[in-house]
């Protein structure tokens, strides 16, 4: 399996019309050949997905990605947050979401994959 470092840049939000590369994501995953993130793997070696969350106004935080059904949730700091896949392919340009721990549904674009 390719375990692949993912960095998620925020998209376009009310506030960052433009998104914002100053707050992102860095996830490590498994992907296999349709580059769709391989959910058996990522299960039985959840201690290799490694999250990393950068925020302009935050610390950096640091955690891990695990499942939570047919999502993801982030762990990272004091909060979790549930990151949507939708079992699409991880490419550059593509969108997913990550929902807040109040609700509030964040887009974010697959900037790079390494």
């Amino acid at each position: 399996m390719n375990w692949k470092s993912i960095r998620l840049e925020l998209g376009s939000t009310r506030e960052f019309p433009r998104g914002s590369v100053s707050r992102a994501y860095l996830i490590r995953v498994p992907l296999d050949e349709f580059d769709v993130v391989d959910r058996a793997t990522l299960t039985s070696s959840s201690a290799k997905a490694i999250v990393r969350r950068h925020w302009a106004t935050d610390r950096d935080q640091r955690g891990t990605l695990v499942s939570s059904g047919s999502d993801w949730t982030i762990r990272c700091g004091s909060c979790d947050r549930l990151l949507h896949l939708d079992g699409m392919p991880m490419r550059l340009g593509q969108q997913v979401s990550v929902v807040e721990p109040d609700g509030t549904i964040l887009p974010f674009k697959v900037a790079s994959v390494r």
